[in-house]
């Protein structure tokens, strides 16, 4: 159950927090029965427990907070088949995520888009995103949308740069993460040795 993402959203109002079952439901904007019905599932399968209760007349308001304040699931407690099928299993709802959210943004800027593949300067074929056989899709173009989807298989570095460039990353997405923006957005970052058998 943790390990699914709406079951993760569903329980975080209760995670190191005593809250109602009214509280949580007029946080996540749902109807106080739905959440009740959810409370007292998270609460069978011992994720949630009775922290304390508010005294009024009639029945008290039972406060439910989650068993834990870290929950640790291992690998060999899920149902995947290996190391790889779990990353896939938990990367794969914020992956569609993202790529229906850059294709809606790319739909309404553009239009009209496909694949442009050439062979370059270099004598590399390229494949890229594009609005024509001339033109290739221009991600930092200022009227555009602020939609990303980058993958390079050939980057060449020595061990030293690959950390560098991981650090850079990492302390890229810590900067932005730290802002409160009207518009929430999606970010995948990824970075990994091919081994001989990866490479295409």
């Amino acid at each position: 159950m943790l390990l699914d993402a709406r079951t993760r959203t569903q329980l975080e109002p209760f995670l190191g927090t005593p809250r109602s079952v009214a509280d949580a439901a007029r946080q996540s904007g749902e109807k106080p029965n739905t959440v009740l019905r959810r409370v007292q599932r998270f609460a069978q399968a011992g994720l949630l427990e009775v922290a304390d209760s508010v005294p009024r007349r009639g029945r008290p308001i039972r406060l439910y907070r989650a068993v834990a304040e870290v929950f640790f699931v291992p690998f060999e407690a899920t149902a995947a088949a290996d190391l790889e099928a779990a990353l896939a299993g938990r990367e794969a709802w914020v992956a569609r995520q993202l790529r229906r959210a850059v294709v809606r943004a790319r739909r309404e800027a553009i239009g009209t888009w496909g694949t442009r593949i050439y062979r370059d300067e270099r004598g590399r074929i390229q494949v890229q995103m594009a609005v024509g056989p001339d033109a290739d899709v221009a991600p930092l173009d200022p009227d555009g949308p602020a939609v990303l989807s980058a993958w390079r298989d050939g980057l060449e570095l020595d061990y030293p740069d690959a950390k560098e460039l991981q650090r850079e990353l990492f302390e890229l997405l810590q900067r932005y993460q730290r802002k409160h923006g009207a518009q929430r957005y999606v970010v995948h970052l990824g970075l990994a040795p091919l081994a001989p058998e990866d490479r295409a």
